[in-house]
């Protein structure tokens, strides 16, 4: 309990009796479901005390009323919990008060009107049950179709007509008048739904059709502002099931995929990162490597590593935020400084080993240089927004330059 308006808001918990909410079993009958359901909740709740909010006078944050109910990703959150006896509600208060006078009936106004108002919203007389229903199969379609990736020998999968680029950097709702995003041919598959959903012509739809990125290396090419991290952006967001209307609602990945980049300054404890580090100067131990400043590519290797270490399978790298040196080393200069003065191996040497030896696949987007080409099972174009597979022509273009030796 806050001790003046101008503290932080109390917590409050409402725990209420299925028996009077009556939401049926369909809400919770599985884990997506229930999350779901507890994630539309917390939704309509937060609009209810937006609109009551305003009501209650004071000094200070008084009458603040808030729920965490997320944006645009639908995730397990502790604001809203059911089960099959009751629906609990977890929301913060600010307590009315002028100075340090209490405001009793503004307080009043909170738990006789407002609160009151918020229990008969979540009950399932007053949810708009197809809106409701809805937004449950859709969260449930996007985790059935991530569970099919492995099977299909995927790590991603993207929708014909997705909507990825966002309004603007700080804000994650679809741009407006955006470019639909739209499969290579060679790349297009489908995966089904669990529950049909309608389409435009009001007929059934039980299959999406998208862009598959298969297990091993991808590399995401094109010039600048055409699309690329934009790409990869979406990916990594796609862990999570997104809400309807989002644009990326059929955007799915490896739910153990990892956003890789450099963090300059960040506290490394006892990694082994030979893989990538060796040999430094001063002979300082990179077997159990620890530092309180890590540079830019001790911490990428750091960051790759315990990636794996805790069961990553997919690893999203952005050229634009990694350390130069850790990506790539060119034979200008690897003649220039001797390997044995050199304690940096390049990721380049390392990607396709992750992946023919550990399983490990990446995507990363790379407009500056060419020597993961060679190194890549499938090569994307990003152009005008508009997405093209162009491995077979990149391989001809590394093997021009540099031979068929792209191990």
């Amino acid at each position: 309990i806050q001790g003046d308006p101008f503290a932080a808001p109390s917590d409050i918990r409402i725990s209420i009796n299925r028996n009077y909410l009556k939401f049926p079993d369909e809400c919770i009958v599985s884990a997506s479901r229930k999350i779901a359901f507890e994630d539309y909740t917390a939704r309509i709740i937060r609009d209810c005390l937006l609109k009551h909010g305003k009501e209650v006078k004071g000094s200070g944050k008084s009458g603040a009323l808030f729920i965490n109910s997320g944006f645009q990703e639908v995730v397990e959150r502790s604001s809203v919990i059911a089960d099959e006896n009751s629906l609990e509600i977890r929301i913060s208060v600010g307590l009315p008060a002028a100075g340090r006078t209490i405001l009793a009936n503004e307080c009043e106004k909170i738990f006789h009107r407002i609160l009151p108002a918020v229990i008969e919203t979540v009950r399932w007389d007053n949810i708009d049950r197809v809106k409701c229903l809805g937004f449950i199969k859709c969260i449930e379609n996007q985790e059935y179709m991530r569970e099919q990736l492995e099977d299909a020998g995927l790590v991603a999968f993207i929708a014909d007509r997705s909507i990825l680029p966002r309004k603007s950097g700080n804000s994650q709702e679809p741009m407006k008048e955006a470019v639909p995003f739209y499969s290579p041919e060679s790349l297009r598959v489908k995966l089904s739904l669990k529950n049909p959903v309608s389409d435009e012509d009001g007929g059934q739809i039980t299959h999406i059709f998208g862009m598959a990125i298969p297990k091993g290396v991808t590399t995401i090419v094109g010039g600048g502002f055409h699309g690329k991290s934009t790409l990869l952006n979406a990916l990594k967001m796609g862990v999570y099931p997104h809400i309807p209307g989002d644009g990326r609602e059929w955007t799915v990945v490896d739910k153990n995929a990892v956003s890789i980049r450099a963090e300059d300054g960040r506290n490394v404890a006892g990694i082994d990162i030979r893989t990538f580090i060796n040999n430094l100067p001063m002979n300082e131990d990179t077997s159990f490597f620890t530092t309180s400043n890590a540079s830019g590519s001790t911490s990428q290797a750091a960051n790759i590593l315990e990636s794996i270490e805790t069961g990553s399978g997919l690893l999203l790298i952005d050229e634009d935020t990694s350390a130069t040196n850790f990506m790539v080393r060119d034979v200008k200069m690897q003649e220039l400084v001797a390997k044995d003065f050199e304690p940096i191996t390049p990721f380049v040497e390392r990607v396709r080993q992750l992946y023919d030896y550990y399983g490990v696949s990446t995507v990363l987007v790379m407009g500056g240089n060419g020597d993961y080409l060679g190194r890549s099972d499938n090569v994307l174009m990003m152009k005008n927004f508009k997405c093209y597979e162009v491995t077979g022509e990149a391989k001809s273009i590394f093997d021009k330059y540099t031979g068929s030796n792209s191990e």
